[in-house]
């Protein structure tokens, strides 16, 4: 039993999943680009094409990761099958209605126009892990003949619909003590005497996993669980980037950002800055292979946000 976990939650494996990470994330600088102009140009289609982005983060995680880490675009049907009934199971079980989301102070969602337990991008992770686990298992599964048209890929949203239904009556009573928790925990790191501290802890444990490419595991609580604001509209949003968000289409003073403060300019003009300079440092007959190593990088990191391939790129180009 121990050799098995250990398989499941061995380096490379979970490499594989922040790697599957970046899929959705990568829509995330866009759909923020959208929303802050419609807000700032007062253009309400663009506002709420860019807010809704934001309002699906976990089924957007939960389908880019189950894409991500099968390759497989067809299993996002079943990622989507799965998110829904999961909910619409904890729903009915605790007896969920509109009116208990309304009347609640964030433990409940309307999530896909179903009344449930509020779970967050949690749910997604949750759902995307174990599809993926029963895609690998399934997905070349061979049936008796009669049964010949449900075997291989399309047994997996049959099966994985059916392991929906039991998470969904279990997760309830695992969740709604951890819900509780993150709940105190968010507050505590939130609040002003921990605030900094908080920062730094993030950031140290960031610039850590970077070289090993398992930052973006560490970032999701931070981002999407930690910290909440009430809408005007009355809805509870969770997380750094959705509460930043949801506070500056509100036209509100900011509160949110504690985890982004200088991340930006630091990926689009600092470490740019950097390549420049290390070109400027390069020996003459290097430069032109420099040249295309660090542009390419410091483009990347410039547009998206993704700093990998110059922060690698320094590895081979340092001029030390």
């Amino acid at each position: 039993m121990s050799k098995k976990i250990t398989s499941l939650f061995n380096f490379k494996k979970l490499q594989k999943f922040s790697s599957a990470l970046m899929l959705p994330i990568a829509i995330l600088p866009a759909a923020g680009l959208i929303l802050a102009i419609g807000i700032s140009f007062n253009i309400e289609l663009l506002a709420n094409c860019g807010g809704l982005i934001f309002a699906n983060l976990p089924l957007l995680f939960c389908v880019g990761i189950v894409i991500g880490l099968t390759g497989d675009g067809s299993s996002s049907l079943s990622a989507i099958i799965s998110y829904m009934i999961m909910n619409a199971t904890m729903g009915t079980q605790l007896g969920i209605t509109a009116e208990s989301v309304a009347a609640s102070n964030g433990d409940y969602a309307m999530i896909l126009g179903v009344p449930t337990l509020q779970t967050g991008v949690f749910g997604g992770l949750i759902v995307a892990i174990f599809v993926y686990l029963l895609y690998t298992r399934f997905h070349n599964i061979e049936l008796p003949q009669f049964l010949g048209f449900f075997g291989g890929k399309r047994f997996v949203p049959i099966i994985t619909a059916v392991a929906a239904i039991i998470v969904g009556y279990l997760l309830p009573w695992l969740w709604i003590p951890v819900q509780k928790g993150l709940a105190s925990l968010s507050t505590l790191v939130t609040s002003g005497h921990n605030a900094n501290f908080a920062a730094f802890i993030y950031a140290v444990g960031e610039r850590s996993l970077i070289p090993f490419g398992l930052h973006h595991i560490w970032n999701v609580p931070f981002y999407y669980n930690f910290g909440d604001y009430m809408t005007k509209s009355g809805q509870l949003v969770t997380g750094d980037i959705p509460v930043f968000f949801a506070q500056l289409r509100d036209g509100v003073p900011l509160t949110a950002g504690l985890f982004m403060t200088g991340r930006f300019p630091i990926m689009m003009f600092a470490l740019p800055a950097a390549a420049l300079a290390m070109y400027q440092e390069a020996k003459p007959e290097r430069k032109a292979l420099i040249k295309g190593l660090l542009l390419s990088g410091a483009l990347t990191t410039f547009v998206t946000g993704i700093t990998e391939p110059l922060e690698y790129a320094f590895l081979f180009a340092a001029p030390v």
